[in-house]
């Protein structure tokens, strides 16, 4: 085929729809569009209405496998901008807006996850996408062309990533990428404006490595209230830790049958917590855990596993409904609260609208 020849992409339709199990899901920032991503290869946009409604509105064709995972690739709120990977290597590129597929790229590994980055370069912002999986490193590529910048690689204990979070300072132009490994060890690089500005350039190994014994690590998460905790997640069980040193603050199991999924701070002292089926729980911290509280710190270094602390809300699926009253008796002052499930969008929402 001649270089200049024209290929044109050819769908055919039959009479049934094609399947469409869902393997990732991200909601945008605009809270109007969720785009999700199938075991097929297939991308779905669809439109979320003020009245929660979920409305297909594209389907998009690009991968030949499934759908890892899903990230934003902009900032912006007129041109919105998604990046999907597939689990035989492949990136695209897409506009939410018209469903185009602006860049293509196919790597020799297969990411689990993507975490969109900003910096600014003077007056101008570039957007970076971080991404690991099945590989032992944090690759750093370019959220436009999709290339790869420059790795994020570990000396001590190198293996395949769990969860990343980034963690921006106010105070100074480094920014801090904290990630846990599938063996719960955690990693810390710092990101400079110089990093940033390079391409190319020799892997960044990590400042600090440190077991904190997560495995399943699900998600990361950094308080802005404070500036100073970072929420672990894993399957069975969430810690909080000091962002400073990572010591160990607080930490909750899971109850038998229960596997937390994410979690994400509400406030200085208050947490969500969401598990596989739909439930999610606030929790109010002790104040061990909080920086403005004179016992801050007090228990690091003492037996603090499963010290529970109170649970404020807990939001069930209107499927768990005959199961309202069966909640933890050993919560101290507990709050049960049946939501249905068409009036909260986030468990942010939820705790917002059901004050006691």
């Amino acid at each position: 085929m001649a270089a200049n020849s024209l290929v044109l992409p050819i769908v055919l339709w039959g009479p049934k729809a094609p399947t469409h199990c869902i393997s990732a899901l991200l909601v945008m920032d605009d809270l109007a569009t969720i785009v999700t991503g199938c075991h097929d290869g297939q991308i779905c946009l669809w439109d979320l209405t003020p009245k929660l409604e979920i409305i297909p509105r594209a389907l998009l064709f690009g991968h030949t496998s499934s759908i890892t995972c899903l990230s934003k690739a902009n900032a912006s709120s007129e041109k919105q901008y998604v990046v999907s990977a597939s689990e035989s290597g492949e990136m695209c590129l897409w506009d939410v807006n018209d469903g185009r597929c602006i860049e293509f790229t196919k790597l020799a590994c297969t990411h689990t996850g993507i975490q969109f980055y900003q910096f600014s370069i003077g007056t101008q912002r570039e957007g970076r996408l971080l991404c690991y999986g099945h590989y032992p490193e944090i690759l750093v590529v370019d959220a436009i062309s999709l290339e790869v910048l420059y790795s994020l690689v570990s000396k001590i204990s190198p293996d395949w990533i769990s969860s990343v979070s980034i963690i921006r300072s106010l105070r100074t132009q480094e920014d801090t990428v904290v990630a846990v490994s599938i063996t719960g060890i955690l990693k810390v690089w710092i990101i400079t404006a110089e990093i940033s500005r390079m391409q190319d350039t020799e892997p960044i190994f990590e400042e600090e490595s440190k077991p904190i014994y997560c495995l399943n690590c699900q998600s990361i998460s950094f308080c802005t209230f404070t500036q100073r905790s970072l929420l672990v997640v894993c399957s069975k069980y969430w810690r909080v830790f000091d962002a400073g040193d990572f010591s160990l603050l607080c930490s909750v199991s899971s109850e038998s049958d229960q596997s937390w999924t994410g979690g994400e701070f509400v406030d200085a002292d208050k947490i969500v917590i969401w598990t596989e089926d739909g439930s999610s729980f606030t929790y109010r911290l002790p104040s061990s855990c909080l920086p403005a509280s004179e016992s801050f710190r007090s228990n690091v270094g003492k037996a603090i596993e499963n010290s529970i602390p109170p649970l404020l809300y807990h939001v069930l699926d209107r499927k768990d409904k005959s199961n309202v009253q069966h909640v933890e008796s050993g919560y101290v002052g507990e709050a049960v609260v049946h939501v249905p499930h068409e009036c909260y969008p986030d468990p942010v929402q939820a705790w917002e609208l059901y004050k006691p």
